[in-house]
């Protein structure tokens, strides 16, 4: 059996054309299983495997229509997936960045519900000791709490500092106490 340089090439990219296919089908199955957290990592490397094999038949003469035909259709609709995937992975990061986000608001909330309790605790003991003595403004107290808090934050490793409002020696006082 004779072959010419036509059908070698044709076979080769037939076969070529099957692979790109069968590529495909299995980036899709573990992009499936990506977003299903079946997997942990995303499968970029398949996804690179996949451009390259396009690239490279890009760079191929079709002999015959039904093979461009045919890796057009594959383009269309690897092209298709891509999209997906892409959309797909920007709603997963912009949920991530949410998720993110939420504690660390959440956090910066309590931390200023509990200076607002502390300013309200010195509110009432000033008005109960002196009804006509001048109070600091809320801010101001936020202000040298919050830089008393960072700086013993630092210097005992702790990993909270809670403030509390006394009225000692004729003197009021906000008492730190660190949290391990």
């Amino acid at each position: 059996m004779t072959f010419s340089m036509n059908n070698i090439e044709e076979t080769n990219i037939d076969a070529q054309l099957s692979l790109l296919e069968a590529r495909i089908r299995d980036l899709k199955f573990d992009y499936d299983r990506y977003f299903t957290k079946d997997i942990k990592l995303e499968p970029v490397r398949k996804r690179e495997d996949v451009e390259r094999l396009i690239l490279k038949l890009s760079k191929m003469h079709f002999i015959k229509v039904s093979q461009r035909f045919t890796y057009e259709n594959i383009i269309s609709r690897f092209i298709s997936l891509k999209t997906y995937w892409d959309k797909r992975l920007r709603l997963l990061e912009s949920a991530l960045t949410k998720k993110q986000a939420e504690p660390a608001s959440a956090s910066a909330q309590m931390e200023s519900n509990r200076y607002e309790q502390v300013y309200n605790d010195y509110v009432r003991l000033v008005a109960s000791l002196n009804p006509s003595a001048n109070i600091n403004s809320y801010e101001s107290i936020k202000r040298t709490l919050e830089s008393k808090r960072n700086e013993l934050l630092s210097q005992y490793k702790c990993k909270d500092v809670e403030f509390k409002v006394e009225y000692e020696n004729k003197k009021l006082k906000f008492k730190a106490v660190p949290k391990y």
